[in-house]
């Protein structure tokens, strides 16, 4: 069942444009809620909008500004804020397509569903999903939403269109001051055969429903652990591996993954 829209408008490319709403696609954090409490008399800390002096000020008292020089701000109305109006307020334009895979990976961010909103918008938002699947495009464009200009993309998947909004290059480090030189390294080609072994044959369809969030259930086995008076039952982490001899590391591992495979096809036959 979709959630409730978080944005409404229409998709132009050229002439063409349809109305559509978008819908969230990742569900609320799964996170504990931890308060913050005073040890002494177990009341949970509330945090006051003081001043320098710690004179407490009322919300509606509070309005947004920007620092021009130190401690002098162009004051802004949260109506003013609300009265700017952009094109892209209520249409999102594709402005060009691109190949998917062209886009880096680091660029994405959050991912909504596109829904078409209405039945007069069914059979465009079907021709320009089947158009962008078949040609393995996705449409880049910019829309207004709380507050921001978001950069976005419109991918296709199997079942209809996501959108995924993108960081703006003034939001992204340089990667070329990150990683090292990698062209100054001169990796041996036997090694990159094993490691490749090794990839290949843990190479399989992720089951990402299998992928769960370990510290999630140790904090709250700690929780349960506390209520219960006693003592918490954490999984063993695993010792961190020393390696000696990269080379070696490398064969033993591919050996293990081949008695895992012997086993694993003989439990098949029998």
């Amino acid at each position: 069942m979709a959630t409730r829209p978080y944005w409404s408008g229409q998709i132009r490319i050229s002439l063409v444009a349809f109305p559509v709403t978008l819908s969230g696609a990742v569900k609320r954090s799964a996170q504990l809620p931890l308060h913050e409490i005073d040890r002494k008399t177990g009341e949970r800390i509330h945090h006051l909008n003081v001043i320098q002096d710690g004179t407490e000020v009322e919300r509606k008292d509070i309005i947004k500004g920007y620092e021009i020089e130190k401690n002098e701000y162009v004051l802004l109305e949260q109506e003013e804020i609300d009265s700017i109006k952009l094109p892209s307020s209520n249409s999102l334009e594709l402005a060009t397509f691109a190949d998917i895979q062209s886009i880096p990976l680091m660029r994405y961010e959050r991912p909504y569903f596109i829904l078409p909103d209405g039945k007069d918008s069914d059979e465009i938002y079907a021709v320009i999903h089947q158009a962008l699947y078949n040609t393995g495009k996705a449409g880049i464009g910019q829309f207004a939403l709380r507050g921001r200009e978001e950069l976005c993309a419109v991918i296709p998947v199997e079942e209809g269109l996501m959108l995924h909004t993108l960081r703006y290059d003034a939001e992204l480090q340089p990667t070329e001051n990150i990683f090292p030189d990698l062209s100054k390294q001169k990796p041996k080609s036997d090694y990159i055969a094993l490691a490749r072994q090794l990839i290949q044959k843990n190479t399989h369809t992720p089951k990402f429903e299998n992928f769960h969030d370990h510290y999630h259930e140790a904090l709250l086995e700690l929780i349960n652990a506390k209520q219960s008076h006693r003592k918490p039952k954490f999984a063993q982490t695993k010792p961190t591996a020393r390696i000696v001899n990269f080379a070696e590391a490398l064969r033993k591992s591919l050996a293990s993954e081949d008695k895992i495979s012997s086993r694993s096809t003989s439990s098949k036959r029998a």
